[in-house]
């Protein structure tokens, strides 16, 4: 029984398709259409003993699902550690497929979460809220800026989230700066209507889930972050252990040791970084309305010299709350201060 191995190489409009067998023999080599059936067709005859791999492109939903639904048994490649292809001299897309089946053959494919496909669409629904908040909050920052170009400072940064029509008419009298005045409001009021559609809908998915609603347990985690949290996260039982996941969330810095020479912060970017802003968000929460943390956070900062100490201590705030939320999504309890956080936190 001969074992094949299918190397896809997925770009917007085409994929190159690769087919190698155990002795790196080429059976398949094309290049089609981003059509299922077209690369179906292609696989079908191999099917009963092949396995493929597709480099996590930006677009690979719809074809990691349909190979799947058809009964193929698929892999998603971790775009980081492909550096054999990415990172070679000369980069084809044939090379590059061909190169994705002998990783395969080899089990040598550093795979990616597959995100399941019925929470998938919420996920990204949570995301396309906080882009949205962030084109709102551009928008705040673009009608203050132009009340203080016009010497107007009669406004607050919270006062401008209540802003009219009404009143672009009363700061200015140049007509055409109440025009760009007005079409900036209502775009404000378009992205919140958005914002507030799908937090709608987004509440809808969390009917029921019990994790959700123990992560707001947590100190200076509120619903929003919670949701963040929950939906970033994905199956928690992917990760063997606490410091698996915080490093996922980035709250651990990367080493990099030759010799004696121990370096930290190496790759910093590696890993989820919605899940970095949530917990750096809760930490912050935690430190200014949390007593405990607060002490803890002092600690910290008494522990530890330089520019960079309030920093460190932040990220140590954040990542005792990675911990904590791993456990309470595990374990399936509430958050408790001291077998999250153990002796690490002083008494007040």
């Amino acid at each position: 029984m001969t074992a094949y191995y299918g190397g896809i190489d997925l770009s917007a409009r085409d994929s190159q398709v690769c087919v190698i067998d155990a002795e790196h023999t080429r059976h398949v080599e094309q290049k089609v259409p981003n059509v299922l059936d077209d690369i179906d067709r292609l696989l079908a005859p191999y099917k009963a003993h092949l396995k493929i791999v597709v480099e996590s492109t930006f677009n690979w939903y719809w074809l990691i699902d349909g190979l799947q639904e058809r009964g193929y048994e698929v892999c998603l490649a971790h775009t980081l550690g492909l550096y054999m292809i990415t990172g070679a001299k000369v980069k084809t897309d044939r090379r590059d497929a061909f190169a994705l089946a002998k990783l395969l053959s080899a089990k040598m494919i550093p795979e990616a979460y597959i995100y399941p496909k019925a929470k998938r669409s919420v996920r990204d629904l949570v995301r396309r809220r906080a882009r949205v908040v962030q084109m709102r909050a551009s928008e705040y920052a673009s009608m203050r800026r132009m009340l203080y170009r016009h010497g107007i400072l009669e406004h607050s940064r919270y006062g401008m989230t209540r802003m009219s029509e009404e009143d672009v008419e009363r700061w200015f009298d140049d007509p055409r700066v109440q025009l760009t005045g007005k079409y900036s409001i209502e775009r404000i009021h378009l992205y919140t209507r958005h914002i507030k559609g799908i937090e709608s809908e987004v509440a809808l998915a969390l009917k029921g889930a019990a994790s959700y609603r123990r992560l707001m347990s947590l100190p200076g985690v509120d619903r929003i972050l919670a949701t963040t949290i929950y939906f970033e996260t994905g199956d928690i039982g992917r990760f063997r252990k606490a410091k698996h996941y915080s490093s996922f969330c980035r709250l651990v810095p990367g080493i990099s040791q030759s010799g004696r020479v121990v370096r930290r912060g190496r790759n910093p970017n590696q890993g989820n970084h919605y899940l970095k802003w949530a917990f750096n968000q809760a930490a912050s929460y935690a430190v200014r309305y949390y007593e405990p943390i607060r002490a803890y956070f002092q600690h910290l900062l008494q522990t530890h010299h330089g520019r960079a100490r309030k920093l460190i201590a932040y990220n140590a705030v954040a990542h005792k709350l990675g911990v904590a939320a791993y456990h309470i999504l595990r374990d399936g309890e509430v958050y408790c201060q001291k077998k999250m956080f153990g002796a690490a936190i002083p008494s007040a």
